[in-house]
């Protein structure tokens, strides 16, 4: 006897997934999902399709990238940045007294504020370049568009000259 897997179609995938039938065509392209096909070219699922759906969506809603979680399904190292709570957890068991514990809390905030800190310059940094780029940009166009303005008065005053010329020789007695 075969052992069968259970096959899903597409409209009951969307229901225990609860994505729609569009985000799981744009996750099998995005995620490089091998989604089978049957012999009329329809997608058909099996549980294991579903389970990494409904995988996809509980690291999304852990926050992660979807740059991070294809790194995860290819089971490649990925940096992620996070307080390492099992590690301070330990530190704040081994402390006996409450002052140390303050103490310790103080310096991961600390830490903590350090790097937002770092964050924030980074961002300002970048948002500054950006600001000064466009302003370069714009004090171009500006420059350009005199240059353009000058050429035309002289064009308009060299126009004016010729026909006042032109006019005066009519009515020269």
């Amino acid at each position: 006897m075969g052992d069968k897997k259970q096959i899903y179609s597409f409209k009951e995938v969307c229901k225990i997934t609860g994505y729609k039938d569009s985000v799981i065509r744009y996750y099998e392209k995005e995620f490089n999902l091998n989604i089978q096909r049957d012999e009329k070219g329809r997608r058909v699922f099996t549980q294991e399709d579903i389970n990494t759906l409904n995988y996809i969506k509980n690291l999304q809603e852990k926050g992660y990238t979807n740059g991070q979680i294809k790194k995860i399904l290819n089971n490649e190292e990925i940096a992620i940045t996070t307080v390492e709570t099992p590690v301070l957890q330990e530190q704040f068991v081994k402390i006996q007294t409450d002052d140390d514990k303050i103490k310790l809390i103080e310096e991961k905030l600390n830490e903590i504020n350090q790097k937002l800190e770092e964050l924030d310059k980074n961002v300002f940094s970048k948002e500054r370049d950006i600001l000064i780029s466009e302003n370069m940009k714009l004090k171009m166009e500006l420059k350009q568009k005199c240059y353009e303005i000058i050429e035309l008065k002289e064009k308009l005053k060299y126009e004016k000259q010729s026909k006042k010329g032109i006019l005066s020789k009519f009515f020269k007695k």
